[in-house]
């Protein structure tokens, strides 16, 4: 009796360490959230529009869409960024800003927008642009 009570603790430990080693095999990852934040310098390439939706509350939501042919990009002092930005030059990028008015938005005329990714936020609202004000300095190229 007592061999089979020993081999019957060794089973009975074997089978709950897998079990132990299936469950944490199950559990998810830690997520690495991706984010991404550069400065983007270059000319719209065409006109911009602006789109209005507007809610029943009353509210509305004002869009400014156009192109923007990126000539050079840099991150932003003291931001985080899982790129170094160059996937954006000598590219043309469509771009959307919240309530801008179109009118500061020229084609030809040079501009900086901040491009912002984080993951973590979801697809609808991973992605955004901010226009930078032209007074701004321009951050140390390397």
């Amino acid at each position: 009796m007592t061999i089979f009570f020993r081999c019957g603790v060794r089973n009975a430990f074997a089978a709950s360490t897998l079990g132990v080693a299936a469950l944490l095999a199950s559990a998810p990852a830690a997520q690495a959230w991706t984010r991404i934040s550069c400065d983007l310098y270059g000319t719209p390439s065409t006109p911009a529009v602006q789109m209005r939706q507007f809610r029943t509350d009353g509210t509305a939501l004002a869009q400014t869409l156009f192109k923007l042919k990126v000539k050079s990009a840099d991150i932003p002092e003291g931001a985080r960024a899982d790129t170094d930005c160059t996937e954006f030059v000598n590219r043309e990028v469509e771009v959307s800003l919240k309530d801008t008015p179109p009118a500061q938005i020229r084609p030809g005329r040079a501009i900086q927008l901040r491009y912002r990714y984080d993951e973590s936020l979801g697809q609808s609202l991973a992605t955004s642009f901010e226009l930078v004000p032209q007074d701004a300095p321009r951050a140390a190229r390397p």
